[in-house]
């Protein structure tokens, strides 16, 4: 149970980590990215949609706090790492939704099963693992399909994904949305996992936010979580190659946070057949 719930928040797919073309050639766009280097804010936020579609092997951290959630009453806190790997060509995503974790534990201990080793942060964690052209895989964590560490889905099991929870290809949509900003300034600088970014801070109005293109609205919207409600704070540390390492949205009911990590270096490791079971 808890894996299937958690499995049916997210939106995924494997043309973010070398499964598919894109309408750019990433190489191109990077080479192209690394040779300007640089550059004042103006140029380094214009770059911000190209550059994130240069990266196929990452590892994303969110962060998200929010007072308005389908997925739970009054103030909700979740977590999410995005490990996406270009070979072998994976997905790995480690959801962790304390608030869903207390409500599996309240559900166990009515089965009469023993839950004193377990925090709500354990029994509301599902790691669910996409690899390129085969069923998805769920971590068997808490030991409810048998001894095998993971298991296959079936596929359909999954059940239908929402539309607006967050994908990992509307990346450079979100990028592009910030790049559009009319409010931007330059706050100071900053380090981010040992690299010296360049922290810029901008408001988006609602007005901006009605003219951005169907695809970048949506992008907000599932960074958010939530519809866009008046106006959108929105923090960035850019690298000197236009990369945005960090990213952060606040609006009246949302606070998130979006990191990357392990650029180049990220690797998804792949179970063995013996490591699968069924559900």
């Amino acid at each position: 149970m808890p894996a299937l719930l958690c499995a049916g928040t997210l939106a995924l797919s494997l043309t973010a980590c070398g499964g598919g073309a894109a309408e750019e050639e990433p190489a191109e766009a990077a080479a192209e990215v690394a040779e300007e280097g640089g550059g004042n804010i103006l140029d380094l936020v214009a770059r911000l949609g190209e550059s994130t579609q240069s990266i196929d092997n990452y590892t994303l951290t969110m962060d998200i706090l929010t007072t308005e959630s389908a997925l739970g009453e009054g103030e909700v806190e979740m977590s999410a790492v995005y490990e996406v790997s270009d070979d072998p060509s994976a997905l790995q995503v480690t959801m962790v939704m304390p608030f869903l974790g207390e409500n599996i534990l309240d559900l166990m201990e009515m089965t009469g099963e023993d839950v004193s080793g377990l925090t709500p942060e354990e029994a509301g964690t599902s790691v669910i693992l996409y690899r390129e052209g085969q069923d998805p895989l769920l971590a068997n964590s808490l030991g409810q399909y048998g001894d095998a560490p993971w298991v296959a889905s079936g596929g359909e099991s999954l059940g239908d994904v929402p539309a607006d929870v967050f994908d990992v290809e509307s990346l450079p949509q979100v990028a592009s949305a910030i790049a559009a900003l009319e409010d931007v300034s330059e706050a100071g600088t900053e380090e981010v996992g040992g690299v010296e970014t360049t922290v810029i801070e901008g408001t988006m109005t609602s007005e901006e936010y009605e003219a951005l293109s169907e695809e970048q609205s949506a992008a907000l919207l599932q960074v958010l979580g939530s519809e866009y409600r008046g106006t959108l704070d929105i923090g960035v540390w850019i690298d000197d190659n236009g990369f945005p390492l960090r990213m952060e949205f606040a609006d009246e009911v949302s606070d998130v946070s979006m990191e990357f990590s392990a650029l180049n270096e990220t690797t998804v490791e792949i179970p063995a057949e013996d490591e699968i079971g069924t559900m």
